[in-house]
């Protein structure tokens, strides 16, 4: 496969994906951004980053989020380190009055994990579908429902012969999954979170799967290797060799009633 546009037809006649993967690349200058690129500007609106990610795979479009544009919600811009919080007082204050964590303790905890070494991730991050390609990305955004992701998962094992790491917090699925992509160069399990799945409208069933972008080619084979073997395929096969057990009245009308 030598074009990202083929690559992205693959992973669709494997998996019956109902939206395009996405590329993603971050950042550094706005010069970077392709002319195509639609961006919150463009409608007059704020935006969260989860929108834009579902614009670019829902749409087929090629979308940018740039901090000055995405700052309705705060979460990813502090864990992509765009921005930064005066105090780490102020932060378990919210969490612990917003109710996202039980008490003022558990609030530090989660304080101390969020505000952790947070590196700025360039100046701003485009996604762009694999049908119609427009960066060289860095990863590779897949969401499917819990069956196709676990396709992904299984790909992906076939080649590295290890599990997948992952983190969940119910939240942030927007930027985390893809700064653990990036900097441990693994592939990342994503469950969506409450503010995807309010704002970006990700569906109840939909689940998330990053990938490196230079991954690709093998995971691909790795889907490919199972399912030309039959021991994986996607719509899942189901076992049909067996008698079923309907009841008594079934049989016995079988009986008594059938010439």
């Amino acid at each position: 496969m030598t074009t990202w546009k083929e690559k992205g037809a693959v992973l669709d006649r494997y998996l019956k994906l109902q939206t395009t993967p996405i590329g993603i690349r971050v950042i550094e200058k706005e010069d970077e951004i392709p002319a195509e690129a639609k961006r919150p500007g463009d409608f007059k609106l704020k935006m969260a980053l989860c929108q834009l990610i579902n614009m670019s795979r829902r749409l087929d479009w090629t979308t940018v989020a740039l901090p000055d544009e995405i700052d309705t919600c705060f979460f990813p811009l502090i864990a992509l380190g765009w921005r930064q919080v005066k105090s780490k007082e102020n932060m378990v204050k919210w969490f612990s009055d917003a109710k996202y964590c039980a008490d003022s303790k558990v609030a530090e905890i989660r304080t101390e994990d969020f505000l952790k070494d947070r590196p700025k991730l360039g100046s701003g991050i485009v996604y762009s579908p694999l049908s119609r390609l427009t960066i060289e990305p860095e990863a590779v955004l897949i969401y499917g429902s819990p069956a196709q992701v676990m396709r992904l998962i299984r790909g992906y094992v076939n080649f590295t012969g290890l599990p997948i790491p992952s983190s969940f917090l119910g939240g942030l699925s927007c930027a985390e999954a893809l700064i653990a992509c990036r900097q441990d160069h693994c592939a990342q399990v994503v469950v969506p979170g409450i503010g995807e799945r309010v704002f970006a409208m990700t569906n109840d069933h939909e689940m998330a799967f990053y990938v490196p972008a230079d991954q690709v080619d093998d995971l691909i084979k790795g889907i490919k290797n199972e399912h030309d073997s039959g021991i994986a395929r996607y719509p899942i096969p189901f076992y049909q060799f067996f008698t079923p057990q309907f009841p008594k009245k079934y049989s016995d009308f079988i009986k008594e009633s059938l010439v």
